[in-house]
């Protein structure tokens, strides 16, 4: 038996016990290998554990819920027709918001298309404030919430997706854990050093009276 065929073989042998024993609780290299190699239910229990993180960065750049959810969903379809095409799984994350920002600014051309070609097509308001508040609280909160996404997407990446994540997909301890791959120590400490920067940065944009 030549070489090729023999680590062929092998390698089908691996994917077969993968498959055999695919449990959504698999580690994510094992669901990454089944994935690879087409198995979608694998790919799926991926997305649950990735979904808000590529949701938390969309939002924090496009801030119209309703737009960064349907992006979101573009950005899995994109990862699952390319899957194979990931070199380390390591970067399976960060691969993944790169494919999400990729996506974003698609969007951005396609729309700046859409304006030139009908330049009376309004495009829907963006409004990330209550909408409980009368007109002018709600102008106040949308300003205060411009600031603090302004000054959150300032921040490292890795405090970006930790705050966001918290704060504007309103995550728990626990699924943020899932969703970066941090222990819970690590996660604690990102998000008080996060939250230190952020309110650095927010006293130092605040208007003066």
């Amino acid at each position: 038996m030549c070489r090729e065929t023999f680590r062929a073989r092998g390698a089908s042998q691996r994917r077969h016990t993968l498959r055999g024993s695919f449990r959504v609780t698999s580690p994510d290299d094992d669901l990454l290998s089944l994935a690879m190699a087409g198995h979608r239910p694998a790919f799926d229990v991926l997305v649950k554990r990735t979904s808000k993180l590529v949701w938390a960065h969309l939002i924090l750049r496009c801030r119209d819920r309703g737009l960064a959810e349907d992006l979101a969903q573009e950005t899995f379809l994109r990862a699952w027709r390319s899957i194979r095409s990931l070199s380390d799984p390591a970067t399976f994350r960060s691969w993944l918001i790169t494919i999400a920002e990729s996506v974003r600014l698609d969007d951005i051309k396609h729309r700046t298309r859409r304006k030139r070609a009908a330049p009376g097509i309004m495009e829907d308001s963006v409004d990330v404030a209550s909408h409980d508040a009368c007109p002018s609280e709600q102008v106040e909160q949308a300003e205060l919430s411009n600031r603090a996404l302004d000054a959150l997407s300032d921040l490292p990446a890795h405090y970006q997706q930790a705050l966001s994540l918290r704060y504007l997909a309103g995550a728990d301890y626990a699924e943020i854990s899932r969703q970066l791959a941090l222990t819970n120590g690590s996660l604690r400490g990102l998000l008080h050093r996060g939250l230190e920067m952020l309110r650095e940065r927010l006293s130092g944009s605040a208007p003066h009276s």
